[in-house]
């Protein structure tokens, strides 16, 4: 029996309900016990919900009920209005997943919901007058010596509740196991669980490439679950009244994104009649913060997801004020002074920053301002973003977005300051070659400006902790935009084929998808790459969307659109997909006159040497960000030798 969170000693647990940890630990069975959800986002609704290989029964504990007197007259409107709520609200969560449910009418296994009275004896009670709640107090209890019981008889006790389910149970039950607990657990507890597209399906089936249960949502979509690490679910839940305020920074793939949402989906799951904001800068780190939101049923509950400019605009509107359409910076500077003064009234319980590297100070103050408890610590306030050296710069020099002055967080000390050492989005063989690639381009910056200082948070050093397919580094026989786009289908078509991995979680990250000026060397007169591409793919059969800004503005939204992602290197910030295609590369370092520059000749011009020196680290930054992006299975495609490109040479040289 697995406890969550691991580090349980950290949350606060009644007598009784250390009492039962103990019990359940003890226990040899499969299984495990989550602590203090609340599936019902129901007000004080708390529960510990053990999911056992036969079924899931909800723990309520009532330590404080003594009086077997009163039991009858309390307990007989909770019959009657609370508990069928929150039997409701449970089994409509389960019976909505098709993988779970057979035609959404009977689960495949049984569950229960289970009220403790540790200080109360089932004996006492039969003596009371308690007639019209006797069925409740048979299925739906445990007493004292019930409890007592769980010592010795653990398994059998959760047997017992399992035999009177409240809902109807298949002909077919299903066993749970690691092959389907995180689907189980995505329905109770959403924020230890992550999701992602597996395909679009139109059978009332589970099709997929992996052995694990595929959850299956209302609109037909798969997605697979993926649960948490302990490490991961410990610092979900470790949001403190005394620690209100957090701020986690760290590299790319260490899972920043993920656990902000999570954290913000345990806070709102224990505060439902509170609400919520997510805010980023990135419009397709905003679509994907959406489609998780919509897949825990959290949207049309308390939890809002905008980028800072759509919130900005909103809050003008619905104060009533103007937002003159495409007037981003007059949004943002408006809806400050408006709130300065007193004119914007919404108010937010707990707001959670991604991308705040990106993010100016003013509007990291105004999201601040926006807390409905600012000045006390009955508030909830997260910050996320990457590591960068401009940021550590920053930092240092006390400029960073949050280092704004009295009357705002510091975040040192406690758990203000969240340090993630893991790598939990790329595989060890990706991660490896991450690596390999930082050291070449670390020795490059090195030769070219001898003082050049690089903070070693900067780049991945976390620790991966999962094996994949690893990096294909594929160099173009032909220089032409016909022979790349031929590579590219090539890649996907083995990806998807032999790697069995979904279009849906395959990206081809584009570092440009046009350059309209002759480049030395390619045989075509302009590079175009992204209109051609799209237009192969579709006559391949290959379906494929956009996740990129285009002059009609952005295009699909993550999860509404099946196939492969075309996606942009600026625009990746966040996301992370199966596999990778690394391409459009032949404008990298074109503009600057980086490619394969002398730098003794750049020298004698300052001006040109320093900016010379920032395209660079961007180039060598940007690749990284685009690298760093693929989970399983990554491709290179070179349109230049090593000797044409110090790029490229970084790229192939760390192979």
């Amino acid at each position: 029996m697995e406890i969550l969170p691991s580090e349980y000693q950290n949350i606060e647990l009644s007598r009784y309900e250390k009492m039962f940890v103990r019990h359940a630990i003890s226990n040899d069975g499969y299984g495990f016990l989550l602590l203090k959800v609340n599936p019902t986002m129901i007000e004080n609704e708390s529960m510990n919900v053990l999911i056992s290989s036969r079924g899931v029964v909800f723990f309520k504990f009532f330590e404080d009920f003594s009086d077997a007197s009163l039991f009858g007259a309390t307990m007989q409107p909770y019959t009657q209005f609370v508990y069928p709520t929150a039997k409701k609200i449970i089994s409509e969560k389960l019976l909505g997943n098709k993988s779970l449910s057979k035609n959404a009418k009977a689960l495949k296994f049984p569950i229960n919901i289970v009220h403790v009275f540790p200080n109360l004896k089932r004996a006492d009670i039969s003596k009371m007058d308690i007639s019209a709640i006797l069925d409740f107090v048979q299925k739906q209890c445990l007493f004292s010596e019930d409890f007592s019981e769980l010592r010795q008889g653990f398994g059998a006790i959760i047997d017992r509740v399992l035999d009177n389910p409240i809902v109807p149970v298949s002909d077919t039950p299903l066993l749970i196991s690691d092959l389907n607990v995180n689907s189980v657990m995505q329905r109770i507890s959403p924020e230890y669980v992550t999701v992602r597209v597996a395909c679009v399906d139109t059978a009332d089936s589970t099709p997929g490439v992996d052995s694990e249960l595929l959850v299956v949502d209302e609109k037909d979509v798969v997605v697979r679950a993926f649960r948490l690490d302990k490490e991961q679910i410990n610092i979900v839940n470790r949001i403190s009244k005394d620690d209100p305020n957090q701020l986690i920074l760290a590299c790319a793939g260490s899972g920043k994104s993920v656990l902000l949402i999570s954290k913000c989906f345990k806070a709102a799951q224990m505060n439902p009649n509170k609400k919520f904001l997510i805010t980023c800068r990135n419009e397709n780190l905003h679509s994907l913060y959406t489609w998780f939101i919509d897949r825990a049923g959290l949207r049309e509950k308390n939890v809002e997801c905008m980028t800072f400019h759509t919130l900005c605009k909103k809050l003008l509107e619905k104060n009533g004020f103007t937002a003159k359409y495409g007037d981003f910076d007059g949004w943002v500077s408006s809806v400050i002074d408006k709130l300065n003064r007193g004119q914007i009234q919404d108010r937010y319980y707990g707001i959670f920053i991604d991308e705040v590297q990106a993010f100016e100070s003013e509007w990291y103050k105004f999201c601040y301002n926006l807390l409905e408890n600012k000045n006390t610590k009955d508030h909830i306030f997260v910050i996320c973003g990457d590591k960068t050296q401009r940021l550590e710069k920053l930092k240092k020099r006390g400029q960073a977005p949050w280092q704004v002055g009295d009357g705002y967080p510091n975040y040192r000390g406690g758990n203000k300051n969240i340090r993630i050492e893991k790598n939990y989005r790329n595989c060890i063989e990706i991660n490896e070659y991450i690596n390999r690639f930082v050291s070449n381009a670390k020795q490059y910056l090195y030769q070219i400006q001898e003082d050049y200082e690089i903070d070693p948070d900067m780049f991945l050093r976390g620790q991966a902790v999962f094996h994949g397919d690893g990096v294909k580094y594929i160099q173009l026989p032909i220089k032409k935009a016909s022979c790349e786009i031929d590579t590219i289908v090539q890649a996907i078509n083995k990806i998807h084929d032999e790697n069995e991995i979904p279009y849906d979680e395959i990206a081809v990250i584009m570092y440009q998808g046009q350059y309209r000026k002759k480049i030395a060397g390619w045989l075509d007169k302009q590079y175009y790459l992204q209109q051609t591409l799209e237009t192969r793919l579709r006559l391949e059969d290959i379906p494929c969307c956009r996740l990129y800004s285009t002059d009609a503005g952005w295009q699909d939204h993550f999860g509404e659109t099946g196939g492969v992602r075309l996606i942009k290197f600026q625009s990746t910030l966040g996301l992370d997909f199966r596999a990778a295609i690394i391409c459009g590369l032949v404008p990298l370092g074109e503009y600057d006159g980086i490619k394969n520059p002398n730098w003794e000749h750049l020298k004698t011009k300052e001006e040109t040497y320093s900016n010379a020196i920032a395209a660079t680290q961007s180039c060598i930054q940007n690749l990284y960000v685009a690298c760093t992006r693929a989970k399983e299975v990554l491709y290179i495609i070179a349109p230049e030798t090593e000797n044409e490109s110090v790029f490229m040479k970084m790229l192939k040289d760390s192979i």
